[in-house]
């Protein structure tokens, strides 16, 4: 456990530093600059970009760059936005509670809802009921995420008028838990929508192929219930290759959070992504590339973990 855990140790290391050393070559490559957004339209001159850019050390090569940023992260300072006029690690800091809220919720309700239907499929094997499953499992898994959003704002924000279309709070209502779990609810549905298709897809297949084998028949030949023999022979073998899906499609949350809280104005790293890329904030980009690249990288080491405790053959070595 100990040299898997250093080995694993290396390679999340190597990791973030390619992941960073990749987004800071991009971002400093890609066209435009933040200054036309500093200046706006009416006061930009190529005089008052370029001294803009000298401001900031845009003006530099781009090795010196790398090496002025390399030198300032090591003693933890990740520079200052260049429009929130604060420190980029705290701008960021106070939209990871939002999301970590909306994945983590998004997450729990796509485990629950999608193996419990896949295995519900799968037990009804050929009826109609697990012929309806699978079909709405395809459905929602082609389902592009913002039209989905857009149809849920629609239906039950503006028609029936039951659930707020946006935000995370009511304004003067800061303070209720009630009403941002309120909030939370149509972006949380939209963000679990294709990854609880992929489970029940994937739950249902794995469940099938453990009814098929020898022991889940030994167990019913020996007169055990059917709720015994699902959760304590089925649900259990079949859960390792479950688990694998499960804890992956966690980190792949994020990715589905930056239309999500771009549609639903969720005030979390999405919509900060969208927001900073259109305005060229460098080291706000950087630093929420390095979070997301630590909750990655953190989720996949745990689901390594869950899997060989679930799986003991596989071991540490």
């Amino acid at each position: 456990m100990l040299a898997f855990a250093v080995r694993r140790t290396g390679q999340i290391a190597l990791t973030l530093l390619l992941l960073l050393l990749g987004t800071f070559a991009v971002l400093r490559a890609a066209p435009g600059g933040p200054a036309p957004v500093l200046l706006g339209a009416d006061y930009w001159s190529p005089e008052r970009e370029a001294a803009i850019n000298e401001s900031l050390g845009l003006d530099r090569p781009l090795p010196v760059q790398l090496v002025l940023w390399g030198r300032a992260v090591l003693v933890g300072d990740f520079g200052y936005s260049y429009f929130h006029r604060r420190p980029a690690a705290d701008v960021v800091a106070e939209r990871i509670a939002p999301t970590l809220v909306l994945g983590l919720v998004a997450w729990v309700l796509s485990l629950v809802v999608g193996v419990g239907l896949g295995m519900l499929a799968a037990h009804r094997q050929g009826s109609l009921l697990d012929r309806a499953i699978s079909a709405c499992g395809v459905l929602a898994l082609s389902t592009p995420t913002f039209w989905l959003g857009i149809v849920l704002i629609v239906v039950f924000a503006a028609w029936l008028n039951v659930l707020p279309s946006a935000g995370l709070v009511t304004i003067g209502n800061e303070d209720s838990l009630a009403d941002k779990a309120w909030h939370l609810i149509l972006p949380a549905l939209t963000l679990a929508a294709a990854n609880g298709a992929t489970l029940v897809l994937y739950t249902r297949a794995a469940t099938l192929e453990v009814l098929g084998a020898d022991f889940v028949r030994t167990a019913h030949a020996k007169g055990l219930g059917r709720r015994i023999v699902a959760l304590r022979h089925v649900l259990r073998n079949a859960a390792i290759p479950i688990a694998t899906v499960a804890g992956l499609s966690l980190a792949h949350l994020l990715e589905g959070s930056l239309v999500v809280e771009t549609v639903f104005a969720w005030p979390g790293i999405g919509h900060l992504t969208v927001s900073s890329v259109a305005r060229r904030d460098f080291p706000v980009l950087m630093v929420i590339a390095l979070v997301v690249g630590c909750i990655v990288v953190a989720t996949t080491f745990l689901t390594d973990v869950v899997y060989r405790w679930l799986d003991p053959r596989l071991g540490y070595e």
